[in-house]
């Protein structure tokens, strides 16, 4: 059974690099250590891809095997590319494991040496993943960590999709991350283990703003300069710090009242989300 948390309060402690997040990493923490997977999601730069890294982190050196892939929007469209980050490297370890006919179709799909897709060899290649983790697992804990799934290619989501649906007591565990906006994170559960745990990540209080300015070096702002960082930011670490950095920046900062320097690259962040909506 799938299911989901939010969680928003903070706790009386953290671990590094998880300013806001210390409740929501302990329960995150207590799921893969008792063997289940673990879900992030929510909106663009609010901390998904550093609690993914702090987890994994945490949980690679006790995994006998890691796989790892992180998809780019840019790449979404080149079939096989998360999978082959995924499986690429141990290939050689499974592919005298698997029955020929799911390892000639893994190793098309993987190198590029022949013709390979889904309509084409669509059960050999979804169960030749599965065997390929299921033979991983046989020698010890394999944890698989992907971000931004939203942008993992099609045919590679598909594929892990259904291996993780299979896997039943292997011991494989996957903490994943995936930009949503809402509440759209369903066929993202659908597609992983069924003992995976949702995490929404949501906006930090204006303390922990402060806290976050603090950690990465921003420190001495007014009190009135961080309440309008955590204003203009709506609690989003990546935006509050890229605010920061331009404070830092920036020789002669806004009096009282006058608006905030907004970097560059925060503003061509925001604009390419705004350009999503439609016109009206």
């Amino acid at each position: 059974m799938t299911v989901r948390r939010d969680f928003k309060e903070p706790a009386r402690t953290r671990p590094d690099l998880v300013i806001g997040r210390e409740e929501m990493f302990n329960a995150a923490r207590d799921q893969l250590a008792g063997g289940g997977s673990v879900l992030l999601h929510g909106p663009a730069g609010i901390g998904k891809s550093t609690v993914l890294r702090a987890l994994s982190a945490e949980y690679g050196d006790s995994a006998r095997t890691v796989l790892r892939c992180s998809a780019t929007e840019s790449e979404s469209h080149l079939p096989f590319l998360a999978l082959a980050d995924l499986l690429g490297l141990v290939l050689d370890e499974v592919s005298e494991r698997l029955p020929a006919a799911q390892r000639t179709a893994l190793e098309s799909a993987l190198t590029g040496r022949g013709e390979s897709s889904l309509q084409r060899d669509g059960l050999a290649l979804r169960l030749a993943v599965l065997s390929a983790l299921r033979a991983l697992a046989a020698d010890g804990p394999v944890l698989v960590v992907a971000d931004d799934l939203q942008w993992l290619d099609p045919a590679s989501a598909e594929l892990l999709g259904f291996a993780a649906r299979r896997l039943g007591d292997t011991q494989v565990q996957m903490i994943f991350a995936v930009r949503t906006e809402g509440q759209e994170y369903d066929r993202y559960l659908n597609a992983s283990p069924p003992d995976t745990l949702a995490f929404r990540l949501s906006p930090l209080s204006r303390a922990q703003v402060s806290a976050l300015l603090d950690d990465r070096g921003y420190t001495g702002l007014p009190r009135s300069t961080v309440r309008e960082i955590h204003r203009t930011s709506g609690g989003n670490p990546l935006f509050a710090l890229e605010l920061g950095r331009a404070l830092a920046e920036n020789p002669t900062p806004p009096r009282p009242g006058e608006p905030l320097p907004v970097p560059t690259s925060l503003r061509a962040l925001v604009l390419s989300r705004l350009d999503m909506l439609p016109a009206e």
